[in-house]
């Protein structure tokens, strides 16, 4: 039991449902994850409009970063490279977090822990955005954010997490957005997967012009990770996703792949 108990407090996994989860790192712990992306789509809703008319591949390589300064304390950073094609490429937007669970109770049938996260997630290039370009790889947002997490650690591995908060884009335009999303699991010494559903919603939005026409985008999206460990330093991970409707946004899959390199803090290597 514990030792199940001790995996799902490290498996931290930042990938398409956002960088916050439900796990805090141990102070001095550190995970470094690489990852690629692939994102394609044929039809997109321009506002509420479903058009047929585009064919869009987005491929990404990753890096993420999740570090502990203490238990309660951590550190999350993304940072993404994207392409379309060879005029769209570029450093994409990066998000850095503080993340801090105030509130940590044992209870019978397992732990609940909540967690608090404040960021912000920027562009990191000067890559082309519409009208500039009829195949951009974003809108070179900021866009400040918080997150508060609810997750509760069943003794017998499974979890149940869900999340909420704010995202205020200052940058092309102010527009406020509310993601919420929803995730159950279950994590082992061998294995851990989880399934997800995110709603996420900008408030007075109009219809785009052109996809990623910079109007913001309100979604259903739902997806599921599989992360394998292979020894005490490494992992490796798939995961997928699909948006079925929403608002200026691709109706695509998306299949992602990658892996993790730990740092664990001297006391857990002794």
């Amino acid at each position: 039991m514990k030792k199940i108990l001790s995996f799902l407090f490290q498996a931290s996994l930042f990938y398409a449902q956002g960088p916050i989860d439900g796990y805090m790192k141990q102070g001095g712990e550190a995970d470094f994850a690489f990852s690629y992306g692939y994102d394609h789509y044929t039809k997109y809703y321009l506002g509420k409009e479903l058009q047929d008319t585009f064919n869009r591949t987005y491929q990404s390589a990753s890096l993420f970063l999740a570090y502990g300064f203490e238990d309660n304390l951590g550190l999350v950073a993304s940072i993404p490279f994207l392409w379309t094609d060879k005029n769209n490429r570029g450093f994409q937007d990066a998000q850095f977090f503080l993340k801090y669970r105030p509130y940590q109770k044992e209870l019978k049938t397992g732990r609940l822990d909540i967690i608090t996260a404040g960021g912000i997630t920027t562009a990191i290039s000067s890559y082309k955005i519409s009208p500039e370009s009829n195949n951009p790889i974003g809108e070179r947002p900021t866009i400040f954010e918080l997150r508060t997490v609810a997750q509760h650690n069943f003794k017998n591995g499974f979890f149940v997490m869900g999340k909420t908060g704010i995202s205020y884009k200052i940058k092309p335009r102010t527009q406020f957005a509310i993601p919420n999303l929803i995730k159950g699991g279950y994590g082992h010494s061998k294995f851990y997967t989880d399934f997800w559903l995110e709603f996420f919603y900008t408030l007075n939005a109009e219809a785009n012009i052109v996809p990623l026409g910079q109007e913001g985008s309100t979604f259903i999206k739902f997806g599921g990770t599989l992360y394998v460990p292979i020894g005490k330093y490494f992992g490796t991970f798939i995961n997928a996703a699909y948006t079925p409707y929403g608002r200026n946004i691709g109706k695509s899959p998306r299949l992602g792949a990658g892996f993790v390199l730990k740092i664990l803090p001297k006391k857990k290597e002794e």
